[in-house]
C-alpha cells in the first residue's frame, strides 16, 4: 500500500527532532567532559565541566529552530512538488 505524505505537524516535529538533539548534546556534552577531564592543561578545559549542561540545552533550542524551518520548508516544497511516497505492508 503506497502513501503519500503531504503535510508534516510542526509541534510533533519539533518535540520529536528537539528531544534526539537534546540527547545527542547530552552524549556530545558527556565526551567533551571527559576529554577536558584526561586533558585539563588544553585549551577551552574551562568549558569541559559545563559542556554536560550546555550541550543539551543548546542542541534542543537549535533542535527546535531547525526543525520548525525544516516542517516549513517541507509542507511548503510538499505543497508544490507532491509529498514523499511511502510504501506500508499490512500487518496480519
Amino acid at each position: 500500500m503506497n502513501l503519500k505524505l503531504k503535510k508534516i505537524s510542526t509541534k510533533s516535529f519539533i518535540v520529536i527532532f528537539a528531544s534526539i538533539n537534546v540527547v545527542a548534546g547530552f552524549i556530545l556534552g558527556a565526551i567533551v567532559t571527559v576529554v577536558s577531564l584526561v586533558a585539563p592543561e588544553e585549551q577551552g578545559a574551562a568549558l569541559g565541566a559545563w559542556a554536560i549542561l550546555l550541550f543539551p540545552i543548546l542542541n534542543g533550542i537549535l533542535g527546535v529552530v531547525t526543525g520548525a524551518i525544516f516542517t516549513g520548508l517541507y509542507n511548503f516544497l510538499a505543497q508544490r512538488f507532491g509529498g514523499v511516497e511511502l510504501e506500508f505492508e499490512a500487518s496480519q
